[in-house]
């Protein structure tokens, strides 16, 4: 039988939560590769001392895996909500009865914060030791990407393990494919819009103009060039999206990106581009950025080093040029909505 482990907390069950989009989509597609849900429940953990609450997630943690029998396999989306101390050693014994352990990646924390000063030292040598430990004892595993793949490699996981999954799919309900759409339209940024991701946009070059969609933007300091139009539900911010390409792109500077999540970029794929493809819309991203090779190789967007080349490099397309990266993008949205990218990674997994 294939499982995959669906993670819930006993208290709030029916809560609607807009920030797990992308692991709800993914459950959504398993189930119609024929996944079944494997449920792990947990109390409200956060009133608990640390040590409790590490007891408490791994019996629960246990008493699902002790469900599996040998030959089952068993799909995680990593990192665990509910992950403790005795994950890596509870993966292990499954394994060892027979079970078949596969990971698909949403983020690596260790590699997002092991550079930066937002986590403690202490807990960034954790979590490079937990998530480095379970990666290893994987069967299988979905990366974002080639380049996060080899990352994976250098510490030390078997290559032959690993598989790309090209970019995230977003699945979106009664869709309306966009009409209309030119170069000269300003530049969408969507998404979690909070000083500390995405600071740039209080500095931006004049040109072009930005139409904003978030939490966390701070409207008093708007610039003459933004436009913020709050803050929507993931199944409804596709159809309130408008503009002529989609950003992605953070750090507090719009000549690089930098900082903890600028850097990240260098390695995961965002999340928002798969909104915006899926949406219909052409990416800009950073050059240095791992998705930039899928945006070129795709044709479904343009690259930049930095914010202020974006006048120069939108009035060097032709329309006819600007009108084929939509049409790419819309072939590419298509594939994104129908989760054609997670299915294909399943059935490469399937190989190992």
């Amino acid at each position: 039988m294939k499982y995959y482990l669906k993670e819930e907390f006993l208290h709030d069950n029916n809560v609607k939560n807009a920030g797990n989009k992308a692991r709800n989509d993914v459950e959504s597609i398993v189930r119609s590769q024929g996944f079944d849900p494997l449920i792990l429940s947990v109390d409200n953990w956060y009133n608990m001392s640390i040590t409790k609450a590490q007891i408490h997630k791994a019996k629960s943690f246990r008493k699902s895996l002790n469900r599996l029998n040998k030959g089952d396999e068993l799909l995680i989306q990593f990192p665990m909500l509910h992950h403790s101390f005795f994950t890596t050693l509870l993966v292990k014994r499954a394994r060892k009865r027979g079970v078949k352990i596969q990971f698909i990646i949403h983020d690596l924390d260790a590699l997002r914060f092991m550079n930066g000063q937002v986590v403690p030292l202490k807990h960034r040598i954790r979590m490079k030791i937990q998530e480095s430990g379970l990666l290893a004892e994987a069967d299988g595993i979905i990366a974002h990407n080639p380049i996060m793949k080899s990352v994976l490699v250098d510490k030390g996981i078997a290559e032959d393990k690993i598989v790309s999954l090209g970019i995230f799919d977003y699945l979106i309900p009664n869709f309306q494919e966009k009409t209309g759409l030119t170069k000269n339209q300003p530049i969408i940024v969507a998404g979690n819009l909070a000083h500390e991701k995405a600071g740039y946009l209080y500095s931006l070059p004049a040109e072009p103009a930005y139409n904003l969609y978030g939490v966390g933007f701070d409207e008093s300091r708007a610039l003459e060039n933004e436009t913020y139009f709050g803050s929507f539900l993931p199944d409804e911010l596709p159809a309130a999206l408008k503009g002529g390409f989609g950003l992605v792109w953070d750090g507090d500077s719009s000549e690089t990106c930098s900082g903890v999540f600028g850097e990240y970029l260098r390695y995961n794929n965002s999340h928002k581009a798969s909104l915006y493809l899926a949406s219909g819309f052409p990416l800009v991203v950073w050059k240095e950025s791992a998705l930039s090779t899928f945006v070129l190789d795709n044709h479904c967007g343009i690259e930049v080093d930095s914010l202020s080349e974006l006048p120069e490099k939108i009035k060097s397309l032709s329309n006819e040029e600007y009108q084929k990266l939509v049409s790419c993008s819309q072939e590419i949205g298509k594939n994104i909505r129908a989760g054609y990218y997670l299915k294909t990674a399943l059935k490469n997994l399937i190989n190992f």
